[in-house]
């Protein structure tokens, strides 16, 4: 089982660049599929962008996967 919210716990920062998305899921998610789940508006609804960089706050990462996560 997953605890999702040790991620945001180990994380150092409050944001998580979506270069960096596969580091902070431990592989779960990368970059391309953030670009895909973005593009058709299945992503995370609030982004930073700075320049050409895109970045989450770490909490709407955890509730955004706990609302994806399925008990099977």
């Amino acid at each position: 089982m997953i605890d999702l919210d040790k991620l945001a716990e180990d994380w150092p920062s409050p944001f998580v660049a979506r270069c960096k998305i596969s580091e902070f899921t431990h592989g779960l998610y990368k970059q391309s599929s953030m670009n895909t789940l973005d593009a058709r508006g299945d992503g995370l609804k609030r982004r930073i962008i700075l320049g050409n960089k895109i970045a989450y706050l770490k909490t709407d990462i955890i509730d955004w996967l706990k609302r994806r996560k399925r008990n099977d």
